[in-house]
C-alpha cells in the first residue's frame, strides 16, 4: 500500500519555544509534508513557514542540526495524489499568525481563512484526501502534539539536519550541533 510521509521537527526559534510551552514541553514544534525522502537527512517538504507556504529542502529555512522524525500513513494512490495536490495548491499562501496566536492563547477558533500554520496545513491536506487522522477535529485545532497522536501514523526514522561547514550559511548562534 502507498504511504504519505510527515516530518515532525524540534525547533529552537522563539515561535517554537512558545509552541513548546503551550504543549507542556512536548519537543516537536513543527509539522511538514515530506514529499521526497531521497536525502533522508534533508528531505524535500511542503510546509507552512513564517513567510508562507513553501516547497523545498527542509534545510533551506531550518537551523543546521535541527532534529526531526519522519512518520508514514498508509493511503491509497488516489489519496496520496490528493494530499500532494492540495498541499501544492497552497504554496505561496501566507502564514496563519492569527491562528498561532489563538493556539497559544488556548482559543482554536481564532484563525484566518486561506492562511496556514504548519500542522493545520498538513492535517487539512490529509482531510481533503479523505484520510481522517483524528476524528471530529478541525485543522485549526491541531497542534504538532495533537497531530502526532494520530493512530494512523507509523514511525519511520529520526535524523538531524547536516551541520553547515564552509558554506554560504553562517551559524551565528549556538545550535544543537555546537552546544
Amino acid at each position: 500500500m502507498p504511504k504519505a510521509y510527515v516530518l515532525a521537527s524540534k525547533g529552537i526559534s522563539l515561535t517554537s519555544r512558545a509552541i513548546r510551552f503551550r504543549q507542556w514541553d512536548f519537543p516537536f514544534t513543527h509539522i511538514a509534508l515530506a514529499i521526497d525522502l531521497t536525502n533522508k537527512r534533508d528531505p524535500i517538504v511542503i510546509e507552512a513557514w513564517w513567510n508562507g507556504v513553501r516547497r523545498g529542502k527542509f534545510s533551506k529555512v531550518h537551523t543546521p542540526c535541527t532534529e526531526f522524525s519522519v512518520y508514514s500513513v498508509e493511503v491509497t494512490e488516489k489519496q496520496k495524489e490528493k494530499i500532494f495536490e492540495f498541499a501544492e495548491s497552497q504554496i505561496g499562501k501566507p502564514y496563519d499568525w492569527l491562528g498561532i496566536l489563538g493556539f497559544v492563547l488556548f482559543n482554536p477558533n481564532i484563525e484566518s481563512k486561506n492562511r496556514w500554520f504548519c500542522s493545520e496545513l498538513v492535517f487539512a491536506a490529509f482531510k481533503k484526501a479523505g484520510v481522517e487522522l483524528l476524528k471530529n477535529t478541525h485543522p485549526s485545532e491541531v497542534s504538532p502534539r495533537l497531530f502526532l497522536k494520530s493512530p494512523l501514523l507509523q514511525f519511520e526514522y529520526s535524523a538531524k539536519l547536516p551541520e553547515v561547514k564552509g558554506g554560504k550559511q553562517e551559524v551565528r548562534r549556538p545550535t544543537p550541533c555546537n552546544t
